[in-house]
């Protein structure tokens, strides 16, 4: 159904509102002036309840809307990503092999530094969702896993390398989570660097002449 225009509920009540004196002061008696004061209070009703509403347009976004998704959105997976890196913080208490436990302090001081960013700017937090929703989770349950491997009297060796270096991989991954946080940044450097060093060229070669 098509909305309502501002023009459109002028003139319904203009006319309602010019209907009305008629019958008021003809039928019933009552004054004439009242009877304008009558219609006129009525037209103001009309137009009021008839004229569209204050909605963003049909396709678009309402900036404030999107600002508060983006706000829940970022809380929600940023709880998410808590409760994992808690898992992760707490399975080394119980490793007693090193180098996995210190492959583990590596992914937690790299979750760790992204949760602060995303806290810092929520805006960034689809950067890096996949990182709190997916790979920060099974990166605790892999620690966990560690664990178990540990606690067998011969745990098999495959399964020991393949662990060992799904961490790695893991850590790689991490880091790179953590640098693409600051791509826009990085990207807003180069731009800058660039102008500045086009600008200079110029300059420089015009001073040498």
């Amino acid at each position: 159904m098509a909305q309502m225009t501002s023009g459109g509920a002028a003139t319904i009540a203009g006319i309602v509102a010019a209907l009305l004196p008629p019958p008021l002061v003809l039928a019933l008696g009552v004054p004439a002036w009242v009877a304008v004061m009558l219609a006129f209070a009525v037209f103001v009703g009309l137009f009021l309840l008839l004229k569209p509403k204050n909605r963003p347009a049909p396709g678009r976004l309402d900036p404030a809307a999107v600002s508060d998704q983006r706000r829940g959105t970022a809380a929600d997976l940023l709880r998410e990503g808590e409760a994992a890196l808690d898992r992760l913080r707490a399975a080394p208490r119980r490793i007693h092999d090193q180098l996995m436990r210190e492959e583990i302090r590596l992914l937690t001081m790299k979750a760790d530094r992204v949760l602060r960013e995303v806290r810092h700017d929520p805006d960034k937090v689809m950067a890096v969702r996949r990182l709190l929703t997916f790979y920060l989770p099974n990166a605790a349950s892999v620690a966990e896993g560690w664990r178990a491997l540990e606690n067998k009297s011969e745990p098999s060796p495959e399964r020991v390398r393949e662990t060992r270096q799904t961490m790695a991989q893991l850590n790689d991954a991490f880091t790179r989570f953590a640098d693409d946080l600051h791509e826009p940044q990085l990207q807003t450097l180069d731009l800058d660097l660039k102008v500045l060093n086009d600008a200079l060229r110029q300059d420089l070669d015009l001073l040498r002449r």
